[in-house]
């Protein structure tokens, strides 16, 4: 288990113990989003994606296939739980750009669902009021 909460020792060990295929199966909050090259990982489980952002999911599923393995990310979602059109539409963004180098259409897609705000204004998307 791996979280953000961790002393960076245990961090670092739990890490380094998974590499070392100390164990075979990782579960951990979205620290592992943040640049971590685990070239061993072949699937992802990703649970509720729907409540994560297009740029978050994107980073999370770049996280597996960084070898010669065949790799899959699973985006799960409660069913009893009602999604949001936004929600929908980031899940449809990364079911449909799965080629390599798609950063550029993620993002863009991105801009699209969450609009690009008031650039000369005081607010813009993602941001509280000044």
């Amino acid at each position: 288990m791996a979280h953000g909460q961790m002393r960076e020792e245990e961090l670092e060990q739990a890490m380094l113990d998974f590499m070392n295929r100390e164990f075979d199966v990782l579960v951990c909050t979205t620290i592992i989003e943040n640049g971590l090259d685990l070239p061993n990982v072949n699937t992802l489980i990703v649970k509720e994606a729907g409540m994560m952002g297009l740029a978050q999911l994107y980073q999370l599923r770049g996280r597996v296939g960084r070898s010669d393995r065949l790799a899959q990310a699973y985006f799960t979602f409660r069913k009893d739980r009602m999604m949001g059109e936004a929600a929908e539409k980031r899940l449809a963004a990364i079911r449909e750009f799965t080629e390599l180098g798609s950063g550029f259409k993620i993002a863009m897609r991105d801009l699209e669902i969450r609009g690009a705000g008031n650039i000369l204004g005081r607010n813009s998307t993602g941001t509280s009021r000044l």
